[in-house]
This record gives structure tokens, sequence and C-alpha cells, in this order.
């Protein structure tokens, strides 16, 4: 169910793209999306509550 609903937030996303920028490239639109993965608000916490993990362990 999460990842349903993780492709229904992509779809919708790609869509508001396209109608603000109806010549954009699937490159461009790639882009735009791994930077909103990152940049959404709690994002940058890996979308969990409670203390703070060590990061790293995803690069």
């Amino acid at each position: 169910m999460i990842s349903e609903l993780q492709q229904l937030a992509e779809r919708a996303f790609v869509f508001r793209l396209k109608e603000k920028n109806p010549n954009i490239t699937p490159e461009q639109i790639e882009i735009e999306i791994c930077k909103w993965l990152k940049d959404r608000p709690g994002a940058e916490f890996g979308d969990g509550v409670g203390r703070i993990g060590d990061l790293s362990r995803f690069k």
C-alpha cells in the first residue's frame, strides 16, 4: 500500500510538472523527481519520527 501511495504521489507530481511546462523532457522530469524526493518537507530526516539516525548508511 505504501508503494502504491508513493507511485500515486509521483504521478501527481509529474502531472503538475507537465502542466507548468508542457515541453519538459523525461530527463528533466527525472531530475525534478529526485530533487523533490530529497527536498520535500520531512525528507531531510528520512521521513521518520523520533531520534535522527546516521543517514550516511544510505550512501
